[in-house]
């Protein structure tokens, strides 16, 4: 194998392993954010909010 086949390789593979990390903070931001507004409206946020996002849709 070539220099230049191994270096396409390890930029495939650190490319790919940054991808997840992102998606991966990017849920575990989503998480705290829930988190945080469950603690702040409680049952409220899913009475009220949940419902309300949901009538919008349609």
């Amino acid at each position: 194998m070539s220099q230049a086949d191994e270096t396409t390789q390890k930029e495939a593979g650190s490319s790919s392993r940054l991808g997840l990390m992102l998606i991966g903070g990017g849920f575990f931001a989503l998480f705290l954010t829930g988190l945080l507004l469950w603690w702040r409206e409680g049952d409220r946020l899913f009475t009220d909010g949940l419902i309300a996002a949901i009538v919008a849709c349609f």
